[in-house]
């Protein structure tokens, strides 16, 4: 039976795509197919766990694109991008990307999705940063859409992390700014933009900074992170007085004799 579609002029004409849904993922009876569902489920369950494929949000697991990208992968689904192309807005960097996903040669799913600087979460980033974002959320997009069945039997929301908007993201994170709590500072943010130069930063230490700077962290967070690297001071009889050292001070004088 043809599949029609309606055009603007109310007729009827064939509904022409590229998407084929001509192929099985897995077996075609029932009892067998879900049970093949369910090991795919038990192994993610054991071995992709943890933050690397799974963001918690407001007490709620939603699976990041990796955790889409290595489901597909034990499926033979793979994503191919087909376009990523900046959006002619004024006063905006935005762009907009369409990934397909492949079953061999067969296109079997799709996902367009777009990242904007007008967002919270992306004002101060740089422009590849954003392609990037744009091409990511359109990868988890592209899965979620035939897959969203897994992500349920694994027990997260079906939804990808990356589409979470800023003002629902990492609420119950200390580390970001409460409706209720003053932004961080020009001067403070610059201080820990800064530090993430200083040699004594472990590689965990700054993707953790790097992370933060992404976010909106409160006056109070950035200040406890600056005098926990930098010190601690206070303000006596008109000037400034170091009362606790940081640990960027401490480890200076491990190195000295």
């Amino acid at each position: 039976m043809e599949v029609q579609s309606i055009t603007q002029n109310g007729e009827l004409k064939p509904f022409n795509h590229n998407i084929d849904t001509t192929y099985q993922l897995f077996s075609r009876t029932p009892k067998k197919a879900l049970s093949e569902m369910q090991e795919i489920v038990q192994v993610m369950s054991s071995k992709c766990q943890g933050e690397e494929f799974i963001a918690i949000i407001n007490n709620k697991k939603y699976p990041k694109v990796e955790w889409w990208t290595t489901v597909a992968a034990t499926l033979g689904l793979f994503p191919i991008v087909k376009y990523s192309r900046k959006l002619d807005r004024d006063d905006e960097i935005a762009y907009e990307s369409r990934v397909e996903v492949q079953f061999g040669d067969k296109v079997v799913g799709a996902g367009e999705a777009m990242c904007s600087n007008k967002e919270n979460r992306w004002r101060n980033a740089d422009e590849y940063a954003i392609r990037s974002m744009s091409i990511t959320r359109a990868t988890g997009k592209c899965y979620r859409i035939p897959l969203s069945f897994l992500a349920v039997m694994a027990g997260l929301n079906p939804t990808p992390a990356e589409e979470i908007p800023l003002d629902n993201d990492f609420n119950n994170n200390s580390l970001v700014s409460d409706k209720n709590e003053d932004t961080a500072t020009d001067k403070q943010l610059n201080t820990l933009t800064k530090l993430l130069d200083s040699p004594y930063l472990d590689n965990r230490e700054r993707t953790e900074l790097s992370k933060l700077l992404l976010h909106e962290i409160s006056k109070k967070k950035a200040s406890e992170i600056i005098s926990y690297y930098y010190g601690v001071h206070v303000f006596r009889d008109g000037q400034w007085e170091k009362v606790k050292d940081g640990v960027l001070e401490c480890g200076k004088n491990d190195t000295t004799d």
